[in-house]
């Protein structure tokens, strides 16, 4: 083998190894923040407001333009006011003969000009202020999105975890069904039971096998989904570790919680900075009732070639007023109503924080309840199912009762790996409806 085939098939083995390996949780959230599109539009979205804001600052340089003009022309205007321009001018250009036919000339004009608003009514001030709420806005926005995203993270991760273990519950109920379906029709081939317990037992072999079908269909939307997440192919076989936490989540004093959504979640920040800049917006209106004032300078150089100049310069200041402009009173108004909107949706989003955050509080609380529930009916059943089969083996109960222990035991294991998932899921909501969702260590 050559050596470069040699490279290459290592290569691809280290490449099929590190795909082999099982994705864990933290990966999953590293690989999704940095390529879901949700993350990407939120990082684009700051830089488009630091880009706005580098333009608020922008205005308050001077702007600066030159121009460079060559013209030829028999206009007497043009002849006389180019003669001047150069510095040109003498007595004989005075003849009228010259003066209404003159011959064409040719005039090189270089021009410099510099402006420099003094006081532009209030408008750089409130505009960098505006873009200032616009870069505090846009970061709010991405966090939000950053919480939002790892939350689908570990709802979708464990949903792919969980998946896998009902999928692994309802083969080995499948299994056992099997068992006892064949048992009991060797059994009822020898006359030891009744044709009715054979027909029990393979309804509850179809029921298991049933389940076991449901559950590799969720599994499969559950790949899917995580798949989505991280921006992968929807049909890729993706392997995750299959640890599921077993811990108690740190409990959340309500109160608490909504008084830190309410200081930390990014949709009241935002809404916040909607109210400044509304506030901004304002002024900004009321400030066009003031007068502008502007100051200019000018230099430029005129010859018959661009070698050959007469320079000249101009400088001055411009004071403009509107004596009446009929729109300016209405877009006061305008922005009055735009900021009583702003106060409105600041309130409205304050509801809506807290509202979320109780609802995802006493969510969170019911799922860890439920999940006490369903780990003390686990067990409960998983005992029931070895003293019924007990009882069943030393002709004590029937066979109908056997089967209604391991369907009851099945299900049992069934709800409480939903009940962890629900239990993990709504702890992590309940950290994103605070603000609180900074990372994914908690659910390692």
């Amino acid at each position: 083998m050559s050596r470069l085939h040699f490279t290459a098939a290592v290569s691809l083995l280290v490449v099929s190894t590190a795909w082999a390996q099982p994705l864990t949780l933290r990966e999953a959230a590293a690989e999704a923040l940095s390529r879901n599109p949700q993350t990407a539009a939120a990082a684009a979205e700051v830089d488009a407001a630091r880009a706005r804001l580098n333009q608020a600052r922008a205005a308050w340089l001077p702007l600066v333009d030159a121009s460079a003009n060559s013209s030829r022309s028999d206009n007497p205007v043009f002849v006389f006011a180019s003669l001047l321009e150069q510095g040109r001018f003498a007595p004989q250009y005075f003849d009228p003969a010259f003066l209404n036919a003159p011959p064409v000339f040719r005039n090189d004009r270089l021009t410099l000009n510099v402006k420099y608003a003094l006081f532009d009514q209030l408008r750089r001030y409130d505009m960098n202020a505006q873009a200032r709420q616009g870069v505090t806005r846009a970061h709010s926005s991405a966090e939000e999105t950053r919480q939002r995203v790892l939350a689908d993270v570990i709802a979708r991760f464990y949903g792919v975890t969980v998946a896998d273990q009902r999928r692994i519950v309802a083969g080995e109920a499948v299994h056992a069904a099997e068992a006892a379906a064949k048992a009991t029709r060797d059994k009822a081939q020898q006359g030891l039971v009744v044709e009715s317990d054979r027909l029990s037992a393979e309804v509850q072999l179809a029921q298991f096998r049933q389940q076991e079908i449901e559950a590799q269909g969720d599994a499969d939307v559950a790949r899917a989904a995580l798949a989505m997440t991280l921006q992968r192919p929807l049909l890729q076989q993706i392997s995750v570790d299959t640890t599921l936490p077993t811990g108690e989540f740190p409990p959340i004093d309500i109160t608490a919680a909504t008084e830190q959504a309410v200081k930390t979640r990014g949709e009241i920040a935002s809404a916040d900075a909607g109210r400044a800049a509304a506030e901004l917006g304002l002024r900004t209106a009321r400030g066009s009732i003031l007068p502008r004032v502007d100051a200019y300078a000018s230099w430029g150089a005129s010859g018959s070639t661009f070698g050959h100049r007469n320079s000249d310069h101009t400088m001055g200041l411009v004071a403009s007023f509107d004596v009446f402009d009929g729109g300016k009173y209405a877009r006061i108004s305008e922005a009055r109503a735009g900021l009583e909107g702003a106060k409105a949706m600041q309130a409205m989003m304050r509801d809506k924080v807290v509202m979320e955050t109780v609802t995802a509080w006493h969510r969170a609380n019911a799922a860890r309840q439920q999940l006490e529930v369903a780990a003390t009916a686990a067990q409960q059943a998983e005992a029931a199912a070895r003293i019924v089969q007990d009882r069943y083996e030393n002709g004590l109960t029937t066979i109908t009762e056997e089967l209604r222990a391991q369907t009851a035991l099945v299900g049992a294991r069934l709800a409480l790996l939903a009940a962890r998932h629900q239990y993990i899921t709504g702890y992590a909501e309940l950290l994103r409806a605070t603000g609180g969702l900074h990372d994914i260590d908690p659910f390692l």
